[in-house]
């Protein structure tokens, strides 16, 4: 009778391959994450039978995660731009709450290694997330361009907006305002 896998354990690899794509990109090897979670190589291929198992899971979990903090309940009688500011803010809080894991996913995001069922599972996971976002565009923004300034524009000015924040903390309040700013009024149609 097979031994029941250890969830620790799981969470151990998980976090160990968050860390090292984090750092070191998808190439990072199995042995190196397997070392860094205390397992032996071979006990990671009992969990994740391929390293692209490893990192689709992965890649499944961080979204999950985020999709987590950006689904949490709104306020129902909040403006467009109010609303958008709080998923602005959400997004930035999870971002410096989560540095390693936004590292990871952002390795994770243009790597060929995450197949695209894992792309479309994390898609559907956001759709609700995504809804959100482009009510609040709705009439704002030119309707043709809503999909790249929610795809592109949003979380890669949400990178920088968090980077700088990291960098400058003691003006954490004013660089995440002025990146919803620009968010804001660039995506004015």
């Amino acid at each position: 009778m097979a031994r029941p896998l250890s969830e620790e354990k799981r969470a151990a690899l998980l976090e160990a391959a968050s860390d090292l794509v984090a750092n070191l990109g998808t190439g990072a090897s199995t042995a190196k994450i397997a070392q860094a979670a205390g397992v032996s190589e071979g006990t990671l291929f009992t969990y994740f039978p391929t390293k692209d198992d490893l990192l689709n899971q992965l890649f499944v979990e961080i979204e999950a995660n985020l999709g987590a903090a950006m689904l949490a309940p709104y306020p129902v009688d909040a403006s467009p731009r109010d609303l958008l500011c709080l998923v602005w803010n959400r997004l930035i809080d999870w971002g410096l709450a989560h540095s390693t894991s936004r590292k990871a996913l952002r390795q994770l995001k243009v790597s060929d290694r995450v197949t695209p069922e894992s792309r479309s599972r994390c898609h559907a996971m956001l759709r609700d997330a995504r809804a959100i976002v482009e009510r609040c565009l709705s009439g704002h923004a030119a309707p043709d361009r809503v999909a790249f300034y929610i795809d592109t524009i949003l979380f890669d000015l949400a990178d920088i907006t968090i980077n700088a924040i990291a960098s400058k903390p003691r003006e954490g309040k004013a660089i995440r305002q002025a990146g919803f700013d620009l968010f804001w009024k660039g995506s004015a149609a």
